[in-house]
């Protein structure tokens, strides 16, 4: 019999039903050979199955999944195969069954001695080749299957792979440790060599579909010697193609094979039309509406997972359902997630996550027995006393607050003092922890039994949860594995192994059988759900608009397609990715639909827990019944606004070149949003419109206009920052490969830049100024296009020129790159034009998606920028580029290209919109005096683009004296001024809005401190973390968490939470004047109830040294924020924190690092959600807002005030302007033979233009005032010093009379 059913279908009842009456007419079992997936379903089908016997005796069922019938082969027949080994001297009485991080470590003692010279990253490599050895196996691949693949796809590092993997097989062979994968090898050579199988005279099969061709060929060599087969399969199944290896023509065999006909089998769903037209919708890009589903698309990650939770408790309480007819489907399980559930979901619900992806130390006994094992070890030196505290608090129960004596000493000493507690029992379990400790020092038994020892010496078993314990015993079974294949080596490599296993993922199921209770609410990525067969009424996906549900199987060392057995063509091209993907994820979605019985809720977001654009997703395909009304409904939408003559031509653009010059507050972006619209009006699908921007923000702010007038619809056009589209060339469709690099690639943010550039600077002994101006080079030298010409010796040479000082430090650099598998942002720039220009498939992939491009700020493009926007619209050439010359600002510290711009002007369609509604009359034409006085100077003739501001009829504000410069002699009286104006403009209208714009970064925290302290409200526009409210009251949490018995520290860090308005303020001083530890108080003790719910607060996150420092953070900003926004950047700084934490072993170091970082202006890949990005712009009103002039570019204030404006401040005068490190930063570019090297005349020109365009942008940043201001005399080093004001002044005194 061969069934074709879904997992809907009754395939598996009808399978149970036909072994009971084999077994039931007498026959024996083990003559009857059972297949199934896992060992889950195998436990289900032998459950079923007995409830349907009727012979009084049974042999033991042979119900197998097929790696545990390899596996009982192997034990079975282990004679035979120790027999032959040709490796004699190390025989074993029984094979080393062992898990996959027992060859990891064999791999990685391999790797050592094979060099792979030029693969990209070393930290990928044992990663990718266990991918390659998997598909090699489970595909049954030759040597010459191999060969030919390497071929096809060009592999440069094939031969490498090779001799590598054949080590692996011959060291696993001599130690006779044989992982899953080993034994299959072995598994071959069985059944085709002895008789172990000739009793089998039936074979049942279920999920046939997902079989893998090393399976498919077993079955195949049994079909000679069956009597009869029961096989079901689902045509459209093999969910698990690709990297999993599932043989989608195994189904299209059967038939054949077995010479049956195929019995179909009716879906029993009411969604069984949903997946069938979800199918098509994207194997045959059809748009067939699902009826059953539904999808809703908020802004951000965490209102998309706040829905998910408010819809599943509305199920649970208004109709009823139960948690287990629930199920939470998403690629995306993170801590994020985790928190959110457990905090919003109800008190009856309990989560079950699938997601294979848990490290062992999540697991706080697992941790503490590490600790140990590591307290006994070399590792000893590395720990800290907060290492100690997991096993303090969590194992033995004593609270953090009375083990000041032992955590101080341990961290001194890295051993246990002998102490006594007040409480008896604390005493007992520390002496009992001590004895134990001692004992192991000098104990010679195995790591395994020494965990073993642990267990049963200090943990309270009742206290702890069945699933724990399981995940515990997996931590021992890994131990025995190492200590099984090493034997008395084992003890030899203690701390390697240790490290191994701490870094370890739970990859296999520890659990025998996965059981669903009535309260239990299952949470799994999309294989686990499909693999575990887990259906419910209802399921919800998440994240769906993220790329993470069409994941790409490839890599530099393996490509899941080409390695599949049925793969014939003798190229491989980014269409058989694009295609085989889509397969791969029409299986899956297929297969989910069809195990949900009422109702599937999708849900999707703009942007990922990264803050990041989603690109990819399988919203797309996801089309409900409502959509089509929605498109309707949001057409009278396109034009909100009337144009102004000057805004016409954009909107009537349709094809074609087109340049916008827009003067400040000339309203391009809505002008730009309206272009987009018309074009969606038009027909142009959303997927050929591509919208980039300079900026994070201005992206985000885009799409959440767009988003607002196109309120229903999943399907937005593409907009992002032109790096996030780069990145998205580089991780789509696996063209990451074509560059070597691996699939888990990241970019290397700040806090990763930072560390890299530290380590090599300290490496090559260079001063703090110089590493400074090393690491700005670094971008100046890519984006440039330079090469290096001389070769370096090993050592450097004393007196050698900064030149090759830099050479050593960007060879550095990259190194550390390349071993980290990361790229910088740079990088991602140039690889994906390198990635175009040099793949013809991806580049007309690409050119024919990009119908539309449109380009927001292009005066801050770069060279490499334009290149990747010419290649995109090289093929339909519609090209629009939005921009002010006027207000590049950049130029001068990134590689920003105006002249590429201004070119762009000169040849094509040149659009001008100087009309500007923004500012009154004497701001707009200082604006404009401003930029016919540099054009009649010959220095600064070419600082502007001839574009004047003009106003618009009617709608301009009106003010009089609009503009004013005042000169004070002291700074103080400066000060007092613009603190008494701003508090007199509140006073006349207290929703008006005002902007403090300073030059520097450290006067914008010296005049927030001013404004906080006469009693205003500030707003800082900085991106510097620590003057944002979450992450000082996370970071102050933290501080306390560290050094609790330090009452300085928890004084101050009190006072920062109380200024934040969580406790009453000015207390700190009471708790600096305990004579003792202020956590250690008695709390009775404490008289001042704000200072006793601290106090308990306090002692409430000592109880948590067991969670990773991420985890933390989330803790702890849930515990004090809860609005929609904070809880995004929450979430942000937990994953700045994880990081951080990836190469920081401790916390101190985290909260170290992070100090740093804090510091900083702002984080390359890190930009917190703001409240004045959303659309209630009441949040600023009232408040002063006070930012850098840089960063004022894009806003717009009623009153703005200039302080400090000197000329040393801000210079303006060519022959003031003074050279710093801008010779070095010339001699790195020319090390481009093309480039034009500048005169020192042109590089104080390029600074006084950029003075000039950054006071530009200032000034038309005022609505109705506009105010200067600056004192004669500064205290600079401690000492009063005289300053010149900025010729500003001079202009703005010309303009008054």
């Amino acid at each position: 019999m061969i069934i074709d059913g879904s997992i809907s279908s009754k395939k598996t009842d009808i399978l149970i039903e036909k072994y009971a009456e084999l077994l039931n007419s007498g026959i024996d079992a083990s003559r009857i050979l059972v297949l199934v997936q896992n060992s889950s379903l195998k436990n289900n089908f032998i459950n079923k199955t007995l409830e349907k016997i009727k012979v009084n005796s049974l042999e033991k069922l042979q119900v197998y999944s097929f790696f545990g019938l390899v596996y009982n082969a192997i034990i079975d027949n282990w004679a035979i195969i120790e027999s032959g080994n040709p490796f004699k001297n190390n025989p074993k009485i029984l094979p080393n069954l062992a898990g996959l991080e027992v060859s990891q470590f064999v791999l990685r003692d391999i790797l050592k001695k094979i060099p792979f010279k030029g693969y990209n990253s070393k930290k990928s490599l044992l990663h990718q080749l266990f991918r390659r050895y998997a598909l090699i196996v489970q595909n049954n691949l030759s040597d010459e299957d191999v060969e030919w693949r390497a071929r096809v796809l060009g592999e440069s590092f094939a031969e490498d792979a090779k001799v590598t993997l054949k080590q692996l097989l011959k060291e696993t062979l001599f130690l006779r440790d044989f992982d899953y994968l080993r034994q299959g090898l072995v598994f071959n050579y069985i059944y085709k060599n002895t008789d172990y199988f000739k009793n089998i005279d039936y074979l049942i099969l279920d999920d046939g579909d997902e079989i893998t061709p090393i399976c498919y060929d077993f079955i195949k060599y049994l079909t000679k010697q069956l009597k009869d087969v029961f096989v079901a399969f689902d045509s459209k199944g093999a969910s698990r193609i690709g990297y999993l290896s599932a043989d989608k023509t195994a189904v299209w065999e059967f038939e054949k094979l077995f010479d049956q006909p195929v019995t179909t089998l009716d879906v029993e769903t009411k969604l069984k039309f949903d997946a069938e037209n979800l199918f098509k919708n994207i194997t045959e890009n059809k748009k067939e509406i699902l009826e059953n589903f539904s999808i809703q698309s908020p802004s951000k990650r965490s209102s998309m997972i706040d829905k998910t939770a408010v819809k599943i408790n509305e199920l649970l309480a208004k109709k009823k359902v139960k948690p287990q007819e629930i199920s939470i489907i998403t690629p995306v399980i993170d801590e994020m997630l985790k928190f959110t559930l457990q905090e919003s979901l109800s008190n009856q619900v309990n989560p079950i996550y699938l997601s294979g992806s848990e490290k062992l130390i999540q697991n706080k006994i697992v941790l503490a027995a590490i600790t140990i094992l590591k307290i006994n070890s070399e590792h000893k030196n590395n720990l800290t006393e907060f290492d100690l505290r997991n096993i303090l608090v969590n194992i033995l129960g004593i609270p953090l607050k009375y083990c000041r004596e032992i955590l101080a000493n341990f961290d001194l000493n890295h051993s246990l003092v002998d102490y006594n507690f007040e409480n008896e029992e604390h005493s007992e379990k520390y002496r009992k922890f001590k004895n134990l400790l001692e004992k192991l020092s000098t104990s010679n038994s195995k790591m395994s039994e020494q965990v073993f020892e642990i267990y049963n010496e200090l943990i309270d078993f009742t206290t702890i949860n069945p699933k724990e314990v399981n995940k515990f015993n997996f931590f021992i079974k890994q131990l025995q594995d190492f200590e099984h294949v090493f034997g008395v080596s084992a003890q030899n490599r203690k701390e390697e192994i240790i490290t191994q296993i701490e870094n370890s993922i739970i990859s296999e199921n520890p659990y025998s059988t996965l059981e669903v209770g009535e309260n239990d609410l299952v949470i799994g990525t999309p294989q686990k759900i499909i693999d575990n067969q887990i259906r419910t009424k209802y399921q919800f996906w998440l994240d769906v608009s993220s790329d993470s549900w069409v994941k790409s199987d490839t890599g530099p060392l393996y490509n899941a397609w080409v390695f599949q057995r049925g793969w014939s063509k003798d190229e491989y091209t980014i269409d058989d990715n694009i295609e085989l993907s889509r397969e791969k994820t029409a299986r899956i979605l297929r297969k989910l639909t069809l195990a949900a019985d009422e109702h599937i809720y999708t849900f999707s977001s703009l942007f990922d827990s990264n803050g990041v654009e989603n690109f990819g997703g399988i919203e797309e395909f996801i089309v409900v019944g409502q959509e089509k009304e929605d498109e309707k409904t949001n057409s009278p939408k396109v034009s909100p606004i009337t144009p102004r003559e000057d805004q016409k031509p954009v909107l009537e653009y349709e094809s074609g070149q087109m340049a916008i010059s827009a003067v400040p507050g000339a309203g391009k972006t809505t002008i730009l949003l309206v272009l987009i619209l018309k074009l969606l009006e038009n027909g142009i699908n959303p997927d050929n419109i591509f919208v980039m921007t300079y900026m994070e923000s201005a992206a985000r702010n885009f799409r959440e206009r767009i988003k607002a007038i196109r309120e229903n619809s999943t399907n937005l056009p593409n907009i992002s920052t032109i790096h996030g589209l780069a990145l998205r060339i580089l991780k789509e469709n696996g063209n990451f490969e074509r560059l070597g690099l691996s699939s888990d690639f990241d970019i290397c943010d700040d806090t990763q830049r930072s560390r890299i550039v530290r380590e090599v600077a300290t490496g090559l002994k260079l001063k703090k100024t110089e590493t400074d101006e090393f690491d700005r080079a670094i971008s100046v030298f890519k984006i440039g296009g330079g090469k290096f010409t001389e070769n370096l010796s090993e050592t450097p040479a004393k007196g050698e020129s900064k030149l090759t000082k830099f050479h050593r430090f960007f060879e550095g650099y990259q190194r550390i790159l390349k071993e980290a598998n990361l790229i910088d942002y740079d990088d991602m720039l140039i690889s994906s034009v390198k990635l175009l220009e040099e793949n013809q498939d991806i580049r007309e992939y690409y050119q024919d998606i990009c119908k539309y491009i449109i380009e927001d700020e292009a005066q801050d493009s770069s060279s490499v920028q334009q290149r990747l926007i010419n290649i995109l619209s090289a093929k339909h050439k519609n090209l629009i580029r939005c921009g002010d010359i006027n207000q590049a600002i950049t130029t001068t510290f990134t590689n920003a290209d105006v002249k590429g711009f201004r070119k762009f002007i000169k040849e094509s369609q040149d659009v001008n919109m100087n009309c500007s509604q923004r500012c009154c009359e004497g701001v707009w034409k200082l604006a404009n005096e401003l930029l016919l006085s540099a054009e009649q100077q010959n220095e600064t003739k070419d600082a502007f683009f001839h574009i004047l501001m003009q106003p618009v009829e009617g709608r301009n504000p009106v003010s009089e004296n609009a503009v004013s410069g005042h000169i004070f002699e002291k700074s103080l009286e400066e000060r007092n001024f613009v603190l008494r104006e701003i508090k007199n403009a509140f006073k006349k209208n207290p929703k008006t809005t005002v902007g403090i714009l300073l030059r520097n970064n450290y006067q914008v925290a010296q005049w927030m401190n001013f404004v906080n302290d006469s009693g205003l409200k500030s707003i800082t526009r900085s991106e510097c973390l620590e003057q944002k409210s979450i992450f000082r009251a996370i970071f102050a949490v933290l501080s306390m968490i560290l050094k609790p018995f330090d009452n300085n520290v928890i004084a101050e860090n009190y006072e920062i939470l109380a200024e934040l308005g969580f406790y009453k303020q000015r207390l700190g001083l009471d708790i600096k004047n305990c004579e003792t530890p202020f956590v250690s108080l008695n709390p009775d003790d404490i008289q001042n109830v704000s200072l006793c719910q601290f106090y308990w607060d306090l002692n409430y996150w000592l109880y948590f040294p067991h969670l990773s420092a991420d985890e933390l953070v989330i803790k702890i900003g849930l515990h004090y924020f809860s609005s929609e926004i904070e809880k995004s950047n929450i979430y942000l700084i937990a994953i700045l924190v994880k990081r951080l934490g990836a190469n920081a072993k401790s916390l101190e170091t985290v909260v170290e690092r992070l100090a740093e970082l804090a510091k900083r202006n702002s984080l390359s890949g890190f930009k917190f959600f703001s409240e004045e990005e959303e659309s209630d712009r009441g949040f600023l009103e009232g408040k002063v807002q006070i930012m850098t002039l840089h960063k004022s570019k894009g806003d717009e204030f009623d009153y703005v005030f200039l302080p400090e404006m000197s000329e040393k401040n801000l210079t303006l005068k060519f022959d003031k302007i003074k050279l710093k490190s801008t010779d070095f930063m010339e001699s790195v570019k020319a090390l481009n033979p093309s480039y034009k090297v500048k005169s020192e005349y042109d590089m104080k020109e390029e600074i006084v233009a950029e003075n000039l365009r950054l006071l530009y942008v200032a000034i038309t940043r005022a609505k109705r005032k506009l105010c200067f201001s600056v004192s004669t005399k500064t205290k600079s080093f401690e000492k009063i010093v005289e300053q010149e004001p900025s010729s500003i002044f001079e202009m703005v005194e010309v303009l008054n009379d």
